[in-house]
């Protein structure tokens, strides 16, 4: 079932059981009001007939003319049964019929000649006790309401015909306003299936509705940004990995040809064996470079993870430097950080070698702490990086424009983005052009 037609059911439902209860409470209410207002006019017959038969010699002509008319008028097909209370065998079997023993005590016990209400079979009654000059009686009225009970009919029948013709009405109306509602999904589906891997520029368009589905297409959009980006990157990623990994390859293919084209002597083969040995490890660095960068974060978290020093690590990658310099805050001589201290390792040392490659004055190290945050400052006076070209240091492959005389694969800041990300660390550079470059890792 579609989202429309379960949305048109559910509201109809939801009405439907509304309308019910209200109907239902309507006609309970209605059908009690019939019977007490029927209930009201037996009683008010039961009086009528006790003044009619009994208060003929107490009241004047025109008294009893009025009372004779509003007893013809009311209910002239009541049933009436008159008791005189000095044969009482009679009056205790009448009572016994149309009575509970209840009923017989209250009747009996009043004096103040108030009829009360009862219900015999089918039938409504009203019941008086009048004591008059002449004697005592008991005054019966009883009467089918069959006025009533066709109202009562009629209004069942008109509640049946009522929830029946609502629940079909707001489920269509349900129905086409569900389906309106929906056209802006249906869009968006519409759109989605139209989107490939070679046109992921595309974008839904915005209703300008400020409403959930405004807030879908936004986040899909958004997403799509984000998988257009990434797709790129991974195209570029691809691109670039395939021609770095060419170069080395080439280059021992063709040292091997030209060492093979005729016999060389000792010392071209080594030179030649040591020419393919540089390049084959260049390669093997390249592919376990990109075997880092292809890992997620979670298995670089789990994988030997241990405290480490800070100092111990930067002593050993600055010792055997002399234009490196290494200055340690006493407080921070035992600075511990959680990591695989193998990752931990390349990603420093890609800093301090960037720092010493593109400089050829001294590189200052620097580890110290400021508020809750430990900092490890690398510090160069080399070429610097051109301003506009810092947000793209990151990327895989990416080499700055004045780089192009130093050699290099442009994968190593990345993969220590990664590696330092990993470990919750954040990385900060600032650069002026032929000025130098401060890169901040912030523990």
């Amino acid at each position: 079932m579609k989202i429309g037609s379960k949305i048109a059911l559910f509201y109809t439902l939801i009405s439907v059981l509304t309308t019910v209860i209200i109907i239902a409470v309507f006609y309970i209410f209605s059908t009690q009001y019939i019977n007490k207002l029927y209930a009201s006019y037996l009683r008010e017959k039961a009086y009528l007939t006790a003044q009619k038969h009994w208060e003929k010699d107490e009241v004047d002509e025109q008294s009893y003319q009025i009372i004779q008319r509003k007893y013809d008028e009311l209910l002239p097909e009541a049933h009436e049964i008159l008791l005189n209370m000095d044969s009482l065998s009679e009056v205790r079997d009448t009572l016994n019929k149309y009575l509970t023993q209840h009923q017989q005590t209250l009747l009996l016990a009043g004096k103040d000649s108030i009829p009360f209400s009862f219900k015999y079979k089918d039938q409504l009654g009203a019941a008086l006790y009048y004591p008059d000059n002449e004697g005592n009686f008991i005054v019966l009225v009883m009467s089918r309401n069959a006025y009533g009970t066709e109202i009562k009919e009629h209004l069942l029948l008109l509640s049946i015909f009522l929830v029946l013709a609502s629940s079909i009405l707001i489920f269509f109306i349900g129905k086409i306003y569900s389906g309106r509602i929906l056209v802006p999904l249906q869009h968006i589906l519409k759109e989605l299936k139209r989107i490939r891997a070679n046109s992921l520029n595309r974008r839904l368009k915005t209703t300008g509705n400020n409403d959930e589905l405004e807030d879908m297409i936004k986040t899909l959009n958004s997403m799509l940004d984000r998988l257009d980006s990434a797709f790129k990157a991974e195209k570029s990623f691809v691109s670039h990995a395939s021609h770095e990994l060419n170069n080395p390859i080439t280059a021992i293919q063709g040292e091997c040809e030209i060492s093979l084209l005729k016999e060389r002597s000792t010392g071209e083969y080594i030179e030649s064996l040591q020419r393919i040995s540089s390049e084959s490890k260049r390669l093997s660095s390249l592919i376990r470079h990109l075997l880092f960068l292809s890992r997620q974060e979670e298995e670089l978290l789990k994988n030997n993870v241990e405290e480490i020093i800070l100092s111990d690590i930067l002593k050993e990658l600055t010792g055997s430097n002399e234009r490196i310099r290494l200055h340690l805050e006493a407080t921070e001589q035992q600075a511990v950080v959680k990591a695989n201290p193998y990752l931990l390792k390349i990603a420093l040392k890609n800093i301090i070698d960037n720092a010493y490659k593109y400089s050829d004055k001294e590189v200052n190290v620097a580890l110290y702490r400021e508020q809750q945050q430990v900092i490890l400052e690398v510090e160069d006076q080399g070429i610097g990086i051109p301003q506009e070209e810092i947000e793209h240091i990151f990327q895989s492959f990416y080499r700055g424009s004045n780089t192009r005389d130093y050699a290099g694969q442009g994968i190593g800041l990345s993969l220590t983005l990664k590696i330092i990300s990993a470990y919750h660390a954040k990385l900060d550079i600032s650069s002026e052009i032929e000025k130098g470059t401060k890169v901040q890792v912030i523990f």
